[in-house]
């Protein structure tokens, strides 16, 4: 039997050493980050844990109309979640996350309209993003290290509104 090469190997592994960077990332976030970071990594971690769950729980997968139920809920609750944080964190790559959030809803929602669609393109709109918001991610918890050391502490999230501008006190001129 030909010996399987590096790139046999870690694609047959793929889904565990996902999920071992993404448990890593998020413990680092725990120890290290702010608030927006850890809230991410665990939605991102949480992500990877359900879907083990869903597919132990089912032995496979529940499908309509050739689409996969489990993963769409799931990735319905991520895009929720990374919206609301893309929306209030002063970061920018939150809105990379949700953005690659929405071509994984996306590519369950074609493969539930319509009724052929490539086998490929659905596995990489629904499969893809995760890798996309692991580069996020990481490259994102990098830059607000990065800019920490710098900077010094500086707000993690937006105001929901703009401040108010603060009166002059008036003062009379006289003559």
């Amino acid at each position: 039997m030909p010996e399987q090469s590096w790139l046999e190997f870690l694609w047959y592994h793929k889904d565990k050493a996902q999920f071992v960077v993404y448990a890593l990332l998020f413990i680092y976030c725990l120890r290290r980050a702010a608030a927006p970071e850890r809230i991410l990594s665990g939605v991102l971690f949480t992500m990877l844990v359900v879907d083990k769950l869903h597919h132990f729980a089912l032995g496979g997968s529940f499908l309509v109309r050739h689409t996969n139920i489990g993963h769409l809920a799931i990735d319905v609750l991520v895009m929720a979640c990374t919206f609301t944080i893309a929306l209030h964190a002063n970061r920018v790559y939150p809105l990379w996350i949700a953005g690659a959030q929405i071509i994984a809803l996306f590519g369950h929602l074609y493969r539930f309209t319509l009724e052929e669609i490539n086998r490929f393109a659905y596995d990489v709109m629904s499969i893809t993003p995760s890798y996309i918001q692991f580069v996020a991610m990481s490259l994102g918890v990098a830059y607000h290290m990065s800019r920490h050391r710098k900077l010094g502490s500086y707000p993690s999230w937006r105001r929901s509104w703009p401040p108010m501008p603060v009166p002059q006190a008036r003062t009379s001129q006289g003559g």
